[in-house]
């Protein structure tokens, strides 16, 4: 299936570069590298851990005024290589085509823009529902006007890691309205299907203002969570940015989670009621150099899981 899909995609790309014949192929090649180092400080347990968290390699080509092409060698905790994402795009007018392994769209503007402080934590709905973060498959995005945007998608729904398992096709669909300058808001619905069917809602609203604050509030509602019927789990999510110059900003975020039923009986005990947050400043030494001194805390709501309280020193390099 992936090669079938892949020859897909390769013919249409050869297929409209010949319809846009008039246009001139002009490749340009940028490279990209990030660096993710962090020092961990458990307050309950009194350890220290120092880890290299991840690098990221990354390489951005573009074509010519429709198509670009950008791959992502994602190397978590050193040694398991996963490419995330690894998208073709076409761009003409009002029609955007994401195609490849791509960042689902309940994580592309959280990943991308919301909550730009991945190196400090994931963002919710990759940390708390379990949703693939990426996954093979293809995205058709329409811009109606300056206001309102649809896209619709369909990927593997096994997520990026699990590509040869069982096809069980996800489709999902998304609008995003911005009313004016500095705000954002919208939803988004997925549907995946084994015995049962599994079903993600998520909305959110996000504000910032030119240089100064950065906000977001999120809810996700997923039913019948991992595909067991009548489990549900919701996550509301605040995070927020405020950039007091270029070189430093604060930042915080809070979490608090609950579920219909026991997760612990159903051995799903990976999630959780209770509540987190974590609260920061951000030091930009270089222009390439970031780092973060950060208390970050989970309070489950049931006594058998323990409380964490942590310190993290995160330090990135990005070229």
């Amino acid at each position: 299936m992936l090669r079938i899909y892949l020859s897909a995609i390769i013919m249409l790309m050869v297929r409209v570069c010949f319809a846009e014949k008039t246009k001139t192929f002009y490749p340009i090649v940028n490279p990209a590298l990030q660096s993710f180092t962090q020092m961990r400080v458990d307050l309950r347990r009194d350890t220290v851990t120092f880890k290299q968290e991840k690098v990221i390699f990354g390489l951005n080509a573009k074509f010519n005024d429709f198509w670009t092409f950008n791959i992502t060698v994602d190397l978590v905790g050193m040694n398991r290589p996963f490419f995330k994402p690894a998208v073709l795009t076409y761009k003409k007018d009002r029609w955007t085509v994401d195609s490849g392994i791509l960042f689902t769209s309940e994580m592309d503007l959280a990943a991308g823009q919301f909550w730009a402080n991945r190196f400090i934590d994931r963002v919710p709905a990759d940390k708390w529902l379990l949703d693939p973060t990426a996954d093979l498959g293809i995205r058709i995005v329409y811009r109606w006007n300056d206001y309102l945007a649809t896209d619709f998608s369909v990927v593997s729904g096994n997520g990026y890691q699990h590509l040869r398992e069982k096809y069980h096709p996800q489709p999902a669909f998304r609008f995003i309205l911005s009313p004016v300058s500095g705000f954002k808001s919208g939803s988004y619905i997925s549907l995946r299907k084994e015995d049962i069917t599994e079903t993600t809602f998520n909305c959110f609203a996000h504000f910032e203002t030119k240089n100064k604050w950065k906000m977001t509030c999120e809810y996700h509602h997923k039913s019948n969570y991992r595909f067991q019927k009548g489990q549900q789990l919701n996550v509301a999510s605040l995070y927020t940015t405020y950039y007091i110059n270029p070189w430093l900003s604060l930042l915080g975020r809070y979490d608090t989670i609950w579920s219909k039923s026991d997760f612990i009986n159903n051995g799903l005990s990976n999630v959780e009621d209770g509540k987190a947050f974590i609260g920061g400043i951000i030091i930009r030494c270089f222009p390439s150099v970031r780092l973060s001194v950060d208390y970050w805390n989970q309070y489950p709501k049931t006594q058998h899981i323990p409380k964490e309280d942590k310190i993290y020193f995160c330090l990135e390099f990005k070229y």
